[in-house]
C-alpha cells in the first residue's frame, strides 16, 4: 500500500474518531439533562407533596395581652402652680376579638412514615375586636384604644395521625407545637395617643391539636397558648405607690401572653 492510499485511510479513522466523540458527548449531555429535568420534577413533585394549606377560625376564643411597659409623660393633672406633672406611667393593653380569621401554611421537613411528619407552619391570623387597659375599669394601668390585631407565629410541629401526612390512612391524629409569635394589637389607633405606647412584641409559643374528619377533610382543634416574662407593677398611672381597694400598697405580677383555640381546616388535602 503506497503513502497516497495510506493518507486517505488516516483521515477516514480521523473522522469516525470525532464523529463517535460527538456522538458520545451528545449522548452524555442529554442524558444528564434529563437526569437534571428529572430531579427537577421529583423535587417539585416531593415538595408539592409535602404543602399543606389551612384556613382557620376563632370565635371569642382569641385573646392577647401585652407586656407591661412604662413610658415616661404627662400624668393628666397639675401641680399647685398649675404646670403639667410626669411620671413613668405604666402601659398594658388587652384585646378579646370577636372572631379571628387566619391561613396556615404548613411544610413537611421530615415524614418519618404515612403517619408522623415533623413540619413548620406560620398560622397568621387577623382578629376583629377592640383593644383597651389591660387592667379593665380600674385605674392601675393605662392602654390603647384601637381596633383589629395581627398575630404571626412561627412554630415547629411534630404531626401524627391524620393530616400528618397525604398517605396517612389514621381516622384520627394529634400535633404538638412549640416556636415564636409575633403580636400587634389596636392596628387601628382610635385615641391621640402615641404609636410608641403600642408596639409589636414577639413571645414564645405552645400548641396541641386533635385532628379528625370531617366529612371527606380533616378539621384540627387547636389549643395555642403564648406567654413573656413576668413583670412586677410598683407604681399607678399617678406615679404614686399601687394601693388596693383599702389603701393598702401591693405588687401587681403580670405578663404578656396571649391564648386561641381555633378550627383548622385544611383545604388542600
Amino acid at each position: 500500500m503506497n503513502f497516497k492510499t495510506i493518507k486517505p485511510l488516516v483521515s477516514l479513522k480521523r473522522v469516525i474518531i470525532s464523529a463517535l466523540l460527538i456522538a458520545t458527548f451528545t449522548q452524555v449531555s442529554l442524558a444528564q439533562e434529563e437526569s437534571e429535568e428529572s430531579r427537577g420534577k421529583n423535587k417539585k413533585n416531593d415538595l408539592s407533596s409535602k404543602f399543606f394549606m389551612a384556613l382557620s377560625t376563632s370565635t371569642y376564643t382569641d385573646l392577647i395581652v401585652t407586656p407591661l411597659k412604662y413610658y415616661y409623660g404627662a400624668k393628666g393633672n397639675t401641680d399647685t402652680l398649675g404646670n403639667p406633672t410626669f411620671a413613668e406611667i405604666p402601659y398594658q393593653t388587652q384585646q378579646l376579638n370577636i372572631v379571628s380569621i387566619g391561613m396556615e401554611p404548613r411544610l413537611n421537613l421530615k415524614e418519618f412514615d404515612d403517619n408522623s411528619s415533623l413540619s413548620i407552619s406560620a398560622p397568621v391570623s387577623f382578629g376583629i375586636g377592640n383593644s383597651f387597659s389591660a387592667a379593665g375599669e380600674d385605674l392601675i394601668v393605662r392602654g390603647i384604644n384601637g381596633f383589629g390585631s395581627i398575630q404571626v407565629p412561627l412554630l415547629l410541629k411534630l404531626n401524627i395521625g391524620n393530616g400528618s401526612t397525604y398517605t396517612t390512612e389514621k381516622d384520627y391524629g394529634f400535633s404538638a407545637g412549640a416556636g415564636l409569635e409575633l403580636n400587634k394589637v389596636g392596628l387601628i389607633n382610635l385615641t391621640e395617643l402615641s404609636r410608641q405606647y403600642n408596639k409589636a412584641f414577639v413571645i414564645p409559643s405552645f400548641s396541641a391539636g386533635f385532628t379528625f374528619m370531617r366529612g371527606d377533610t380533616p378539621m384540627e382543634i387547636n389549643f395555642k397558648y403564648a406567654f413573656g416574662k413576668v413583670r412586677t407593677q410598683e407604681y399607678d398611672p399617678q406615679g404614686e405607690i399601687l394601693k388596693d381597694n383599702n389603701g393598702i400598697p401591693y405588687i401587681r405580677n403580670t405578663r404578656g401572653q396571649s391564648l386561641k383555640l381555633s378550627f383548622v381546616y385544611l383545604i388542600n388535602y
